[in-house]
This record gives C-alpha cells, structure tokens and sequence, in this order.
C-alpha cells in the first residue's frame, strides 16, 4: 500500500500550494515546480481563465500538507514563534532608533528656538516683526477678506 498521499505544499507555496504538492506528490524538483506554475499560468491565460477555478477547486479538495499524518507541526509553531519574536524585537530596535533620532531633532529645535528670540528681529525695513500693521478696509462693504 502506497503511505504517500497527495497534499498541498507546506513549504513552497504560492497561492496555496497546489502544483508544489503535486510536484513533491511525485518527486520532483523544484525546478519542475517553477515550470509548471510558468506553464499553468499561460495556460490560464490562453483558456480565458477556464483553469483558475479548476485551481480553487483542487486548493479546495487537496488537504493541506500541515494535517498529514506523522507531520510534527509543533515545530513549525515553535520555529514560527522564534521567527515572530525576532521581527517583533527587530522592529522595536529600530522604533526606539527613531525615537531617538526624533527626539534629538527635537532638543535640537527647541534650543535653537530659544537661543533665537524672533519676536525682536528686525526686519530689512526697520520694523520690529511683532509690530504689524492692520490692513486698512476702504469701505465698509469689502467683502475680498472672504
């Protein structure tokens, strides 16, 4: 009795793993694999997409490789949490980088704001920049303010 059975790849997947698991059904490699998928997808294409759901159906037929039998997916979770855990530390290594950075930025925008005092500047013409002039309305139905 044959002890192989026809699962969807649970390490070459694509889409959902299909033609890698017939290809890993037969033994071939993952050269024939690429192939195939070239080859499926021109046929796809030249067929109108008549085989896109013959596809989906297969996906849905073909049980996934992670619930055959003598499959340790124990491992595979372990080996997925170890994964996940180094992403996450990863990506807080670098988000306390950029704290850091922005941070940096920061002081150093504060200081030189109040190194500088804008507000006694005076501008090109003599005047002070705090001393605005009001515009002055000529009449009083001037709706260009609006």
């Amino acid at each position: 009795m044959n002890s192989r059975q026809l699962t969807k790849s649970s390490k070459n997947r694509m889409v959902s793993g299909v033609i890698a698991g017939i290809c890993e059904y037969f033994g071939w490699s993952s050269d024939v694999v690429t192939i195939l998928r070239i080859l499926f997808i021109i046929l796809a294409f030249s067929s109108m997409g008549g085989l896109i759901p013959l596809y989906f159906v297969a996906s849905w037929i073909i049980p996934s490789g992670y619930h055959r039998r003598g499959y340790d997916d124990t491992r595979d979770e372990r080996d997925y949490q170890s994964r996940w855990d180094e992403k996450a530390a990863r990506f807080e290594e670098k988000m306390n980088r950029k704290k850091e950075r922005y941070e940096e930025k920061a002081s150093r925008y504060d200081n030189s704001w109040s190194q500088r005092n804008s507000w006694d500047e005076v501008r090109s013409d003599g005047r002070k920049i705090k001393d605005a002039e009001p515009v002055k309305k000529e009449t009083e139905d001037d709706w260009s303010d609006f």
